[in-house]
């Protein structure tokens, strides 16, 4: 966990796995250890708008990208769809009447990110670099080892770093300003964003 200051409020950030089950219980561990005013999750508001509809995994339609990082996660135990850590947190806010906060990019202003980071190279060298994604080799040592290994290789083209740099920028400003109106705040952030947007806040 990451632990920050800024504006007299503590700041807590956990990194999460998305898609692992065992994800819940750290999930627990951090709103009991922090006991925050506010939480704030990785997701755009139409992420959390659709969380709250509880949706059964079918309901999910996953790219041959998420298909692979799916079957590769599952190393390390059940994998399930909403991600398990962001349906916990959700349901310990509501049921301690906390509030919760998307902190991404909503769909609008990421689809401008996209447009400004991403040009045209980059979409050509990612359509191939997805069709050898499948015969790649993986460290699956350890989640953060597969994380780590995961986003050099998926991010390897500029465009794409750019416009992840960009969610991290978004993410940490979400913060910030939560700061304004909070003393406690806990966010839960996915394990490749979480170190990037702590080092953001460290260094307002």
């Amino acid at each position: 966990m990451f632990n920050i200051q800024i504006n007299n409020s503590s700041i807590s950030i956990e990194a999460i796995f998305k898609g692992l089950v065992s994800e819940e219980d750290k999930v627990q561990r951090a709103f009991d250890a922090v006991s925050p005013k506010v939480v704030g999750i990785s997701l755009s508001k139409e992420g959390l708008a659709a969380l709250k509809l509880n949706l059964p995994p079918s309901a999910y339609d996953l790219s041959e990208q998420e298909h692979i990082y799916k079957a590769l996660m599952e190393t390390f135990g059940e994998v399930r769809l909403p991600t398990p850590a962001y349906v916990s947190a959700y349901q310990l806010a509501t049921r301690t009447g906390i509030p919760l906060i998307p902190l991404d990019m909503n769909d609008d202003l990421y689809t401008q990110a996209y447009c400004e980071a991403v040009g045209g190279l980059d979409l050509v060298r990612e359509s191939m670099a997805s069709r050898r994604l499948a015969k790649k080799k993986f460290d699956i040592s350890s989640p953060e080892a597969f994380i780590l290994d995961w986003e050099r290789k998926m991010n390897r083209i500029s465009g794409f770093r750019r416009l992840e740099i960009a969610r991290e920028a978004h993410m940490a400003k979400a913060i910030e300003n939560l700061t304004k109106k909070y003393t406690v705040i806990l966010a839960f952030i996915e394990y490749e964003r979480a170190e990037g947007v702590a080092k953001i806040l460290g260094q307002l």
